[in-house]
């Protein structure tokens, strides 16, 4: 074998080599390019899950503190209502001892007015007997009497009276109590629910953080590992390059060895 063919023939094999080389090396920078397409979408999704994270534990922490405002009154309605009950029985004890106490007051009003008129009747019965000072004394006695019976019936009717409006009074304080005890309830219930809201919403918020994370993570290898391919694919087209131009030297060699023979 000639000198002009071995030049021939390592030529041919260092040109196949170097567009081997060359093809994989831009079949590499092509993959580098995608794996970097994919580290930058997995790092736009892990920016939008940390935001939208970090706005959920905002969300979170607002229905917190709605929570408490809202238990709050709901305690203090409760503790409200609790004493408006209170105070409505209290109300309640006092008009029926004002009801017994103005029954009492009648029924001596009504022994007054007996006492009188039979004092009265004494006294007509003394006026007969010719005994004129003991009559008057017993007419006037009798009266005053009368008197104290009226001014005691009167008395009475304005216990009543009393009574009756302290039970009004004291069974519109019951029922405003209770509504402020079903109020005060009703609060904190929504305390409730608002509580447990907020821990899914925060459970919701650490799992997208872990998500963003993880895909901020995930981005940042993809580009490393990107950066690695274009890095080999380079070397690589470089060295096909390399490998091309020692093929085009050895050809020209052997074209010349052609042309001395």
């Amino acid at each position: 074998m000639t000198d002009e063919t071995n030049l021939e023939l390592a030529g041919d094999l260092a040109e196949i080599e170097g567009v081997l080389d060359v093809a994989m090396g831009l079949d590499d920078i092509e993959s580098a390019s995608a794996l970097e397409t994919v580290s930058k979408e997995a790092l736009v999704a892990g920016a939008v899950d940390i935001t939208s994270g970090i706005d959920d534990l905002a969300v979170s922490d607002r229905m917190a503190v709605l929570s408490d405002i809202v238990a709050e009154a709901g305690v203090d309605d409760v503790l409200e209502g609790a004493e408006m009950l209170a105070t409505s029985e209290d109300i309640e004890v006092l008009s029926a001892l004002l009801g017994v106490a103005s029954a009492e007051d009648l029924d001596w009003s009504m022994d007054l007015a007996g006492i009188s008129g039979q004092m009265q009747v004494v006294g007509d019965i003394v006026a007969e007997l010719d005994m004129p000072v003991l009559a008057a004394f017993l007419s006037a006695k009798g009266e005053q009497l009368r008197e104290m019976a009226v001014d005691s019936i009167y008395h009475y009717a304005a216990l009543r009276g009393v009574a009756g409006a302290l039970a009004e009074t004291g069974v519109e304080v019951a029922a405003l109590g209770a509504n402020e005890m079903s109020e005060g309830l009703g609060r904190l219930e929504t305390a409730g629910d608002l509580a447990v809201a907020s821990e899914v919403m925060a459970a919701v918020a650490a799992a997208e953080l872990a998500e963003g994370l993880d895909e901020l993570d995930a981005a940042n290898a993809l580009d490393d590992a990107a950066k690695d391919v274009a890095a080999l694919g380079m070397a690589e087209v470089a060295a096909g390059s390399a490998e091309l131009g020692a093929a085009n030297v050895l050809h020209a060699e052997a074209d010349i060895l052609a042309e001395d023979e």
